[in-house]
Parts: C-alpha cells; sequence; structure tokens
C-alpha cells in the first residue's frame, strides 16, 4: 500500500455500487472508511434523490425556492469496510416545505450505517428574522499555521491526511480549537462538489479535534450531526469546537461551521472513549 497523498474523489461507481478510492479510508484501519467519506457519500445521495423528485422552485401557489439539505444525522453503530457499497435513500415524507430522507448503507449486504436528512425549502425573498448569535469568521486561512495530518507511519493515509488545513487553535491543548479545512475532494469525479456535501465532508471532525490528547488514541464517534442555515460558499471552510462534555467514557462536543463569511451551520457527536 503507498503512502503516497491520495487526491481527487472519494468513490468511484460499479454497476450501482459506490467504490472507495485510497482517498475514503479512516486512520483506525485501513481496511474501514473514515466517517468524513461516508457523510458526504450520504448527502451526495440524497441531493440526487432531490433532483429526481424535482427540485427546481415550487409549482405550488405561493411556495417559492428550492429544497435544500438542512439538517442530518448519521448514525454510525458498524465500520464502514473497504468494500462497494450500496446506498438506499428511502423518501419518508415530501410535502410542500420540507422532505425527509432515511438512508442505509450496506456491505454485501450487512447493514453499516443509516441516515436521517430534513430539507426545507428555502426562499431569499424571505430573509432572516431574529436576533442573530453566529459568530464571526476567524483569521483568515493563509494566517494561521498549515498542518497535514500524517499518517504515513501506520502505513496508509486517511482522509484527514489528504486535506490541506490550518490551525488558529491547535487541537489537544486547553483552549476551543479553530481549525480550517480545505474540502476539496468530490464523492465521484464526473460530479461537482456541492455545498451541502462540502460541509458534510468536514462535519466528522467535531469529534477528533474536541476529544484530541496528546499520547492518547482518543474517542470513536457513533454518530454525526450536520445543521445548515445556508449554504457554504468557498472551498476553505472553519470548524469552531464550542462546547465538550466527557463522563465515564463518553463523551458529547458541538461545533460551529463556517466559511469567510461567517458561520452557516453547525455539528455536533456523540463518542466513545477508545481503549
Amino acid at each position: 500500500m503507498t503512502s503516497s497523498v491520495p487526491t481527487g474523489e472519494l468513490f468511484t461507481r460499479d454497476d450501482g455500487y459506490f467504490v472507495p478510492t485510497d482517498r475514503s479510508r479512516g486512520p483506525w484501519s485501513p481496511d474501514a472508511l473514515h466517517g468524513s467519506p461516508v457523510a458526504a457519500l450520504i448527502a451526495f445521495c440524497v441531493e440526487q434523490r432531490l433532483h429526481e423528485l424535482g427540485r427546481q422552485p415550487a409549482r405550488q401557489p405561493g411556495v417559492q425556492g428550492e429544497l435544500r439539505i438542512a439538517r442530518q444525522t448519521i448514525d454510525l453503530f458498524r465500520p464502514v469496510p473497504y468494500g462497494k457499497l450500496l446506498v438506499e435513500v428511502v423518501t419518508v415524507r415530501q410535502g410542500r416545505r420540507l422532505a425527509v430522507f432515511q438512508t442505509q448503507v450496506r456491505c454485501e449486504g450487512k447493514l453499516l450505517t443509516q441516515a436521517t436528512t430534513l430539507c426545507l425549502r428555502a426562499d431569499a425573498s424571505l430573509g432572516s428574522v431574529g436576533a442573530d448569535h453566529t459568530v464571526e469568521a476567524p483569521q483568515p486561512p493563509e494566517a494561521a499555521i498549515p498542518n497535514r495530518v500524517d499518517r504515513v507511519g501506520n502505513g496508509w493515509v486517511s482522509y484527514p491526511g489528504t486535506l490541506e488545513m490550518r490551525h488558529v487553535v491547535p487541537p489537544g491543548g486547553q483552549d476551543a480549537p479553530v481549525v480550517w479545512i480545505r474540502a476539496d475532494a468530490p464523492v465521484l469525479a464526473e460530479a461537482p462538489l456541492t455545498p451541502a456535501v462540502r460541509a458534510a465532508s468536514i462535519a466528522d471532525f467535531v469529534s477528533p479535534f474536541a476529544n484530541m490528547q496528546p499520547g492518547r488514541s482518543g474517542y470513536v464517534n457513533a454518530d454525526i450531526t450536520l445543521h445548515l442555515h445556508r449554504q457554504p460558499t468557498s472551498e476553505w471552510n472553519y470548524l469552531r469546537i464550542v462546547s465538550r462534555g466527557a463522563a465515564d467514557g463518553v463523551a458529547t462536543a458541538q461545533a460551529v461551521l463556517g466559511d469567510m463569511s461567517g458561520a452557516y451551520g453547525g455539528c455536533s457527536a456523540a463518542s466513545l472513549i477508545n481503549p
């Protein structure tokens, strides 16, 4: 197995299946995927279903705009192997102003993970009502400390090691981490990286950034929840940890996600300590 840094897409297609590339590998084993490519794959498949259902402006009187992902919750109850994946998206509810989907990911018939995605109909003419309590963007990425996660010592490079990162506040210290991430990996080579998929592809980092400790193997998250109130607008996105708590081997963490214009949503995770 090569230790060079893979680039390009996260998956290829093979007769209805998604086949991981080397870029999708996780840090715990070269035979299992990182949570971020899985989250990106699910968001991608949901957006494909939105297109199938008709993502154009609603035709009902008084309803405008298009459906887009507002919340995605993924339960990671089994490791996702480095194998051919079957993804099934079921429409639970489709209404005038929202749609709900359940996605299941299988390998060789075994259910590995499932997700619920809530899509809401956004309408720019409605604007924003109420106070804005989101945080400002941190110092720009070019002013932060460059970092690339190095997994070459394990004999493989995991997904985090393929991304460009800039630390405003590095993980593992006493202060809450703030990290810029340049998400550039499309799910498929022929499919442009959409804003929602870009956000999904970094949401999983809420757990390692919040729980990282020098000299410890850290925590493994059992879920990923992403919320989006607007679409990201650039390749560079920041993740700012805002809350973390742990007891009896269980940890929870929440983070703000944003771009150069400020916050566009948030993510959270529940994790188990890795003994």
